[in-house]
């Protein structure tokens, strides 16, 4: 029994660690490969104004803003349990909806590699910046990761989802009525 017991902190320990998502990608590589490039907003977000931040994808000075269509800012960390949930859902509806609304998605409070390796193990194909100072989230004003804003193509703010459990299906629903489109 104490052997057991002198176990278990090791067992536990043991599930905690490798790649919680069970990706299928390799973590052969010292760093992160995921180097989805992003292209600079041209209208500021109402409450974050004219911020640039670092591209996660290759590192380039990017203003998070519109681009003459909506945007879903998608606010997410490695870190954060319920965005590994979400991310998969983000990715449907990005998959799905991307010719007609754009996705930023924000990794927040975390570090480049830790976000890279998450966009990598989740097969994410939007763009997203990196925010350690968390200067979007508190912009807008949302309480706590996860958190989506849907921002009009004038750069105003139409509505906050801050409730985790978002599905591709609810986003769409959430981003169309929001957008006045008919999204997938």
């Amino acid at each position: 029994m104490k052997r057991l017991l002198a176990a278990l902190p090791l067992l536990l320990l043991a599930a905690c660690t490798g790649n919680p998502t069970n990706a299928e990608t390799p973590r052969s590589a010292d760093e992160p490969t995921w180097s989805v490039p992003c292209d600079p907003g041209t209208t500021p977000v109402e409450g974050v104004g004219a911020l640039e931040l670092d591209c996660l994808g290759d590192g380039a000075p990017t203003a998070v803003g519109a681009d003459g269509k909506p945007l879903v800012v998608v606010l997410w960390a490695s870190w954060c349990v319920p965005c590994q949930a979400e991310a998969p859902e983000i990715e449907a509806f990005f998959q799905a909806n991307g010719d007609q609304v754009g996705v930023l998605g924000v990794d927040t409070a975390d570090t480049d590699d830790a976000g890279r390796w998450f966009a990598d193990d989740f097969g994410m194909t939007f763009p997203s910046v990196a925010d350690p100072d968390e200067a979007v989230r508190i912009g807008l004003g949302v309480p706590a990761l996860p958190g989506i804003a849907l921002v009009n193509a004038d750069g105003t703010v139409a509505d906050l989802i801050v409730q985790p459990g978002v599905t591709a299906e609810s986003l769409a629903e959430a981003a169309g009525a929001a957008f006045g489109l008919e999204l997938a």
